[in-house]
């Protein structure tokens, strides 16, 4: 347990970063909602509702639809953790990207049909642990990069490894958790 709280003080800048770029993009969301949302609308319409269709159609019981959505979202954060390590993080970058437009355009688009309370009970039950699992995830993609560029001292793979293993570990037990919270609470709001 020690060496985890450790890697997590460790990595805490890499994490910020991977933080900080999430914010970013769903602020870029917000605005492009804002001021692009029927553009937007027929986005989510055309694209994003067919997805969650295609998780939900074969989801009869919210067991089921945690199997659904964890498989989903575990394709995503493999996606971060194998390909975003393998390009020093950038494909983690564009992941964190891409989601924090999604989630900042959706809730604000949401917001407008809904309310602002019913679209934060649907996103933030589940989304608190989901995100925090890409950026975890995200940050572990970068670790060898900053571990053989930033580092002022000798890079220590081993080190590096261990570290990664930590923050990979730490963000899949996130993403099922956040699965777990979406198929058995947020799903409940949505009714």
């Amino acid at each position: 347990m020690k060496f985890v709280v450790q890697t997590f003080k460790a990595e805490k800048r890499l994490i910020l970063i991977s933080f900080l770029i999430f914010v970013l993009s769903c602020i870029l969301g917000i605005v492009a909602g804002l001021y692009f949302g029927d553009e937007i609308q027929r986005f989510i319409n055309q694209y994003i509702r067919k997805l969650f269709e295609n998780i939900l159609k074969n989801a009869k019981s919210p067991y089921l639809l945690f199997l659904a959505i964890l498989k989903n979202n575990m394709k995503v954060y493999l996606i971060i953790i194998t390909v975003g390590t393998l390009t020093f993080g950038l494909i983690s970058v564009f992941v964190l990207l891409t989601n924090g437009f999604i989630v900042g355009a959706v809730a604000t688009i949401s917001a407008k049909e809904l309310s602002i309370g019913k679209t934060l009970l649907l996103i933030l039950p589940h989304g608190i642990f989901e995100i925090a699992a890409f950026i975890i995830g995200s940050a572990a993609s970068a670790i060898f990069l900053e571990s053989a560029v930033f580092s002022k001292e000798k890079p220590k793979l081993n080190i590096a490894f261990k570290r990664f293993l930590v923050l990979a570990v730490c963000g899949a037990f996130l993403v099922v958790f956040a699965a777990f919270i979406e198929a058995f609470v947020t799903s409940s709001f949505a009714r």
